[in-house]
């Protein structure tokens, strides 16, 4: 006599291929190569000395540099540092500044960050600063940093 028995369904294997075909058919939300969060910028008087802030994530898997800001608000953009030397702080024009693959350049008071120099109206909290950042491989980036006190 030939005794057959019906396979064993085991849950947690059911449960996996489950999992497996609801990721396959689901649309993941595409991530930016370059991503740029947390921006804000100084309040100043019209025709004084500003400065933005963000954080720049390079999700891309090459580095990447920014190579330049440009503004309709100032006079200038231009990317500077806070270095120490002798004691004293002092701040050193950046031609570009490097971005590694994965990693976050946060542009900060007291380092890394965007001088705006003659800006062209008062700016008060609640108004914001328009920013168009450019990288080394053409890409541009448009940024809306709102005004606000630190």
């Amino acid at each position: 006599m030939i005794v057959r028995t019906a396979p064993v369904v085991r849950p947690a294997a059911v449960l996996v291929t489950g999992l497996a075909i609801a990721c396959s058919t689901s649309a993941a939300p595409p991530i930016e190569r370059i991503a740029v969060r947390s921006g804000w910028a100084r309040i100043a008087d019209s025709g004084a000395t500003s400065g933005a802030y963000m954080e720049i994530a390079n999700n891309d898997t090459v580095a990447i540099t920014l190579v330049g800001i440009t503004t309709n608000d100032a006079g200038a953009a231009e990317v500077h540092e806070t270095m120490q030397h002798d004691g004293m702080a002092h701040m050193m024009p950046r031609a570009d500044v490097g971005i590694p693959a994965g990693d976050v350049l946060t542009m900060a008071p007291g380092g890394v960050h965007v001088m705006l120099v003659n800006v062209r109206r008062t700016l008060a909290i609640g108004d914001s600063v328009r920013l168009r950042l450019r990288f080394s491989d053409s890409t541009t980036v448009a940024v809306t940093a709102p005004v606000r006190t630190p």
